[in-house]
């Protein structure tokens, strides 16, 4: 007899899905306690904004030689001592370096109510005078302060300027020696033989030439007559000569100003002095930019001294306006150089250095206490020829 074998039967396994609530974790001791120190240094923040040892009480201020410390302090805030927790140091040194005279400025603060301020001025190269005022002239030709009439410097109150403009004008000439300065960049111009007139002295002395003016292939020269003009030639035009004139002289001598006397200080600048007289220029200011081609031929010239030009004078003086351009004479008053105009691409300040080689040998062959004017040619080529006229 057979066993009959029943069919398996699979287990089958039911799952019983259940919801579950999650309860929100408990916040821990450690969390609690920061949230309660966050809330301490949220009201200790406040109360130290308030609390009157952290008012900004001083002030220290340094390397501010052309720059007041009113302005100063009215930037970075320090009226009224407010806590030095809200000053806002960044933005107050960015509004300084806009001042005229600070290129860098840093301002730190040393709790609990001390402020310092750090300033880098611009180097001065230049008293640069304009009417009544001296200016003082960096690299750039930037009329960045000002001093008295001893060089001593004078704290400007002058707020934040315009970023200055970083292309100057151009340099022009003046008009009434456009036309004689075209004609130096071409073929050199015929110099005309000065014609002496009467001097304040009972017998006035007849004016020599030192040299004689080149005259050109197949073109006779006219000699001058005295009491006649030279006539120009058609296709130049000459530049004016002056005639001996005593009164002259001291109208182009640097004005006197009030207050000359004065005492240099430890400060003073001691640079040199160019007087600049040109209309164009009389409503520059601080903020204001000298063209550069002028800068240098005034850098040039005001930094001679008297024996680099053989002169025995106590000292120079450099004048630029728009009858004569550059012009150096000695003081006390006794001649003048007229140097003339200058620009990039008429007549350009290399050929200074020969001009002064000419002014000494003018000085140093007719005699310093003779001559009274000398009028330097705008070319050094070996044909060129100065005029010079005496007392």
């Amino acid at each position: 007899m057979h066993a009959r074998r029943l069919p398996s039967r699979r287990a089958v396994s039911h799952v019983r899905r259940v919801p579950v609530r999650r309860s929100s974790r408990p916040l821990r001791s450690v969390q609690v306690l920061a949230a309660i120190l966050m809330a301490a240094s949220l009201i200790g923040g406040v109360a130290v904004s308030l609390a009157p040892a952290f008012a900004a009480r001083t002030l220290e201020i340094h390397g501010a030689v052309f720059t007041s410390q009113a302005i100063i302090r009215s930037i970075v805030g320090m009226d009224g001592t407010p806590n030095v927790f809200r000053l806002e140091t960044d933005r107050a040194a960015s509004k300084l370096v806009r001042l005229p005279a600070v290129t860098s400025a840093t301002i730190q603060v040393e709790l609990p109510s001390k402020v310092v301020v750090n300033i880098v001025e611009r180097e001065p190269k230049l008293v640069w005078v304009i009417g009544d005022t001296r200016y003082v002239v960096d690299q750039d030709g930037l009329l960045f302060g000002t001093v008295d009439t001893a060089d001593n410097p004078i704290p400007s109150d002058a707020g934040p300027l315009a970023t200055p403009n970083p292309n100057p004008p151009s340099p022009s000439l003046s008009p009434s020696h456009s036309a004689a300065a075209t004609s130096a960049a071409g073929s050199p111009k015929p110099t005309p033989t000065p014609t002496p007139t009467a001097t304040p002295t009972p017998k006035p002395t007849p004016t020599p030439t030192p040299k004689k003016t080149p005259a050109k292939s197949g073109a006779k020269a006219t000699p001058t007559k005295p009491g006649t003009k030279a006539t120009p030639s058609p296709t130049a035009t000459p530049t004016p000569t002056p005639s001996w004139d005593a009164s002259l002289v001291p109208s182009l001598m640097p004005a006197p100003t009030p207050g000359s006397a004065g005492t240099a200080g430890p400060g003073a600048v001691a640079l040199p002095v160019i007087f600049d007289r040109r209309a164009s220029d009389a409503g520059l200011g601080l903020g204001g930019i000298v063209d550069p081609v002028n800068l240098d031929a005034g850098y040039r010239i005001a930094n001679l001294t008297p024996a680099d030009v053989g002169s025995s004078a106590q000292s120079l003086a450099v004048v630029v306006d728009d009858a004569h351009g550059f012009t150096l004479s000695s003081v006390p008053a006794g001649w003048v150089a007229e140097f003339g105009f200058y620009a990039p691409t008429v007549r350009k300040t290399t050929v200074i250095p020969g001009q002064v080689r000419d002014l000494r040998s003018s000085l140093g062959n007719w005699g310093e206490s003779k001559v009274a004017w000398v009028v330097l040619v705008s070319d050094v080529s070996s044909s060129h020829s100065d005029t010079v006229i005496l007392r």
